[in-house]
């Protein structure tokens, strides 16, 4: 799914990391620890195809990252989300999926078996702008599972949450 060899990334005259090799298969979960400053959200930016690598290779289901093809399987939730404030859940779920090309019926069905998985149905038809920032996370947690990935991408999913949503969305 994911092809890291002998990566290295240079930003600004620094250099961040050089020949950083892994992979990652279909039943992989990986996590990136480190302080800030250590490349974390630059290789995630690497992944979606954001920025380039100085040297090395780095592929997606066997495809450069910037493929647009690629895009189509993977989804990201990054560390604050960019949604509407002016929509409310159904309808950001709903815009979405449609960008994924995803049928009237499916959406439906998704929106509410992820409003539901996040635990927001209650709240279902306020605008996202009302929400505070936990809400906000899930919510962004349910956008970036909408077309069912293969391949997900979590930056700080758990920031914001109280300790019973952190636990929630590890369990998820």
């Amino acid at each position: 799914m994911l092809a890291v060899d002998k990566l290295s990334v240079q930003f600004l005259g620094r250099t961040l990391y050089s020949d950083l090799s892994f992979t990652v298969s279909a039943k992989d979960r990986i996590c990136f620890a480190g302080p800030n400053g250590s490349g974390k959200s630059t290789t995630i930016k690497l992944i979606l195809g954001l920025l380039n690598m100085t040297k090395g290779r780095l592929t997606v289901f066997g495809r450069e990252p910037h493929d647009v093809a690629v895009k189509r399987f993977i989804c990201f939730l990054p560390e604050e989300s960019y949604l509407y404030p002016y929509l409310n859940c159904n309808e950001t779920l709903d815009y979405y999926g449609r960008l994924y090309g995803i049928t009237r019926k499916v959406r439906r069905r998704r929106t509410e078996e992820l409003l539901e998985m996040v635990g927001l149905t209650q709240v279902a038809h306020r605008h996202v702008g009302e929400f505070s920032k936990g809400m906000m996370r899930r919510i962004g947690l349910a956008q970036a599972l909408i077309n069912d990935p293969e391949f997900l991408i979590l930056d700080e999913p758990t920031s914001g949450l109280d300790p019973i949503g952190t636990r929630q969305v590890k369990d998820l």
